[in-house]
């Protein structure tokens, strides 16, 4: 049984009658679901998904005044009575301090049920820093998409209130202008995939390596926008949901597939290019920036690519808003943020609000101050 329809069940079967018994008052005054992190939210969880944060387990959104009068009893009350077991799953759940996260507690006694009880408001604020269901572009900027991911994905179960599944309808996708920043930021990455070949002629093979991994991830980023899907930011998924996209993904993959194991790095560049002219080619297609076209590479690239993509960069930077296009910090945060723990929770990766906001620069207009 997949995670997700485990959850609903566990709503439907074990959930529900608990509230409609003791908490009559909530009819139709809540929504339930499961959103969030989990291969299960995704729906790629399997056998060795379920020894941890896997189960019986779901989200409850009410609204603010019944959150206030009613949440700390009802948590305690679904403690109390839900089963031990659902579909001889445990339904208690203890933290585990050697992993990090929540595991099946051997015993009712030993732990807790795994029932969220939030309110759509708090859930936001929580998950995402967000204080307000309108967020502004820099907002956006800071929200790392596989959170995105997670809010948009798995299911919502019941909502006769409406509000959450509208959030999930405002986050379905990036913004435009927000889209097309992060793609100037995702060819900007691209273009210097000259040095690959450069570090295999000089006999530099680890810096060659390393550089064609590096690049080859960008060209994996640049398909999910270019599908305008979210990228996840778990690496054991990339593989299942890049080969989901509806375009080009099928084209793109062996490509990528093969070039990462070629010995004959050359080869492996040129199948890079070709993914990166189909990538390209799309683009155009979309007709996202005014006609672009693949420009003859700089000297400085010294016969190691066959095009420059800098007049797509030229083209997107000029379809942006001015306050995108005077802005100081390239790209989103989870573009060149690599630290996956400032991705995880909303207090780490809000905190980069700030960057995007303050465009204040050490003036450089003295003698020899370019120099330096």
């Amino acid at each position: 049984m997949k995670g997700l329809e485990l959850a609903e069940s566990f709503f439907f079967e074990a959930v529900l009658p608990i509230i409609e018994r003791e908490f009559p008052q909530l009819e139709d005054r809540y929504a339930a679901g499961l959103l969030g992190y989990g291969s299960d939210v995704l729906g790629h969880d399997d056998e060795w998904s379920r020894d941890h944060e896997w189960g019986p387990r779901c989200i409850l959104w009410l609204n603010d005044r019944d959150y206030a009068r009613f949440a700390e009893r009802l948590n305690m009350t679904l403690n109390e009575r839900l089963p031990e077991h659902f579909r001889d799953f445990a339904t208690r759940f203890c933290f585990d301090e050697e992993v990090g996260c929540l595991v099946p507690a051997p015993s009712m006694e030993e732990g807790f049920h795994h029932v969220a009880i939030t309110t759509v408001e708090r859930y936001l604020e929580l998950q995402y820093g967000l204080t307000d269901l309108e967020p502004t572009m820099f907002d956006w900027l800071c929200i790392p998409e596989q959170k995105l991911l997670e809010l948009t994905r798995g299911k919502i179960f019941d909502d006769p209130v409406g509000d959450i599944s509208a959030v999930r309808e405002n986050f379905v996708y990036l913004p435009d202008d927000v889209w097309r920043f992060k793609l100037l930021y995702a060819w900007e990455k691209i273009k210097d995939y000259d040095v690959i070949g450069l570090c295999a002629a000089r006999g530099d093979t680890l810096s060659a390596r390393m550089m064609l991994y590096k690049t080859v991830e960008h060209v994996v980023r640049l398909t999910f926008l270019l599908n305008r899907t979210y990228y996840p930011g778990t690496m054991k998924w990339f593989s299942r949901e890049f080969y989901a996209l509806p375009r080009l993904a099928q084209e793109i993959g062996p490509r990528l597939e093969s070039c990462l194991v070629l010995a004959d790095l050359w080869q492996a560049v040129l199948l890079l290019e070709e993914a990166l002219f189909l990538l390209f080619e799309e683009q155009q297609r979309l007709e996202i920036t005014r006609p672009c076209q693949l420009l003859p590479p700089s000297p400085y690239s010294r016969g190691q690519m066959r095009a420059s993509f800098v007049d797509v960069l030229t083209a997107l930077r000029e379809s942006l808003p001015p306050e995108l296009q005077a802005g100081e910090t390239p790209g989103a945060i989870d573009q060149w943020v690599t630290n996956d723990d400032m991705l995880l929770f909303a207090d780490n990766f809000h905190k980069f609000k700030a960057i995007y906001q303050n465009n204040d620069k050490t003036p450089r207009d003295d003698v020899g101050d370019l120099m330096v």
